[in-house]
């Protein structure tokens, strides 16, 4: 690919089957409406209590951290093709069962069981890209699939909300539909890769179980979940502006400076981040990140709450386009899946955290203390990235020289067999 960022150069510089991945998880994304209509939903057509309420959305979030994992081991094991096409398959199912879910208990067990389903599918198609791509390409491929989710992510919202005008049940059946449809695309169109290579009896023993035995790794994790945290602070940013007087409006049209900005700068600072490839931006990202979310501190004005959403917005892009390829690049191939469900598992993990924590912090301190909190929270993982740096490189190099090592061994095998 030339150093140049060119739509038009982009297809021929990735295989079929990355495309095929993308598509689906475009697909998927643009209907993915019941997620973030859910709170309104159990509200409005339910009528259940906040307290209700808060205990299914947290359920998203157990799921991710549970499941995460679990898909990255199952991609492994049976091949991350399958375990997309499972993932979505039982979430389809799931989404039907639930739009006819009237009691609470059903919710809650039908949400859940939505959760761990959905959340088997994100591990397998980031362990997908690690195989089909490498190096600079693999960077920029997590890019351009982070570029379709933000994009799903902007759109369904709007026609959801449409949708939910004429039916709640109807969001339920179009979510199942395109997720089935997704499914279907990668049952007929994806092919699984054969890129793995078989594991010596030391490294299959090593990478047995579940959960790595890994010191880097479960450093690094430590810095994601820092990072995971800190980001999903923003879900506080509502309740601030409510009490800071805006109106929800207002807080919308903040809010969506992000997606606006993911949308457009996404792909351009993605790929320059990909060229350089190097583990500092994780470190750069997290600073942004925490730099962002402070100034919402001292943020009394709809312009300063809009400028600290575009720093922690160039901090969100920053991290995840090279967050996902030093995960796929710190293990062998036989276990990159379980590294990157890991990962997946923080951010869940995250998810779970970082409102709670932000409730507490904000009834307790004030608006202030809440953000300054985040804030050194994400300046901390950046300082945990920083320190890692050179042993992320050394890991790289280490096992770039292995694979090279193990290929050369596979060809002279191969010429030792030949008659």
């Amino acid at each position: 690919m030339s150093p140049r960022f060119s739509f038009t150069s982009l297809y021929g510089a990735y295989p079929r089957q990355f495309w095929v991945l993308w598509l689906g998880t475009l697909i998927n994304r643009l209907g993915e409406f019941v997620v973030p209509l859910l709170g309104f939903y159990l509200s409005a057509q339910q009528h259940f209590s906040v307290t209700q309420i808060t205990l299914v959305l947290a359920l998203l979030g157990v799921g991710r951290f549970v499941a995460e994992p679990l898909g990255g081991w199952l991609s492994d094991f049976s091949g991350a093709g399958r375990t997309m096409i499972m993932s979505l398959g039982g979430s389809a199912v799931a989404l039907v069962a639930l739009g006819f879910a009237e009691h609470y208990s059903w919710i809650v067990a039908g949400v859940l069981g939505y959760s761990l389903l959905t959340s088997l599918y994100k591990p397998a198609a980031n362990t997908a890209v690690a195989e089909l791509t490498s190096g600079s390409q693999r960077a920029q491929a997590y890019n351009l699939l982070y570029w379709a989710i933000n994009v799903g992510a902007s759109a369904a919202p709007l026609l959801g909300g449409f949708l939910a005008s004429r039916s709640f049940r109807l969001l339920f059946w179009l979510d199942a539909a395109t997720t089935a449809l997704s499914a279907a695309l990668l049952s007929v169109a994806f092919r699984p890769v054969h890129t793995r290579p078989r594991p010596t009896r030391t490294s299959a023993h090593r990478s047995a179980g579940l959960l790595p035995r890994d010191p880097l790794l479960w450093i690094y994790m430590l810095a994601a979940l820092l990072f995971s945290t800190t980001y999903q602070s923003y879900k506080m940013l509502a309740v601030v502006f409510a009490q800071q007087g805006f109106s929800a409006v207002q807080y919308g049209q903040v809010l969506a400076v992000n997606g606006a900005l993911v949308v457009v700068l996404g792909l351009p600072m993605g790929h320059w981040i990909a060229r350089h490839n190097h583990p500092r931006w994780q470190a750069v990202s997290a600073l942004l990140l925490g730099a962002g979310f402070g100034l919402h501190a001292f943020a009394h004005s709809l312009g300063m709450h809009t400028l600290a959403v575009v720093i922690w917005s160039l901090g969100e892009i920053a991290g995840y386009s090279i967050g996902k390829t030093i995960i796929a690049e710190l293990g062998r191939a036989e276990v990159r899946g379980r590294y990157i469900g890991l990962l997946g598992s923080m951010s869940g993990l995250g998810t779970l955290l970082g409102p709670l924590m932000g409730g507490w912090l904000l009834s307790r301190w004030g608006n202030a203390p809440l953000w300054l909190t985040y804030a050194t929270l994400s300046g901390l993982a950046a300082l945990i990235y920083w320190r890692l740096e050179q042993a992320v490189l050394a890991r790289r190099a280490w096992l770039v020289q292995e694979a090279s090592q193990a290929e050369h061994a596979d060809a002279g095998l191969a010429l030792g067999r030949r008659p």
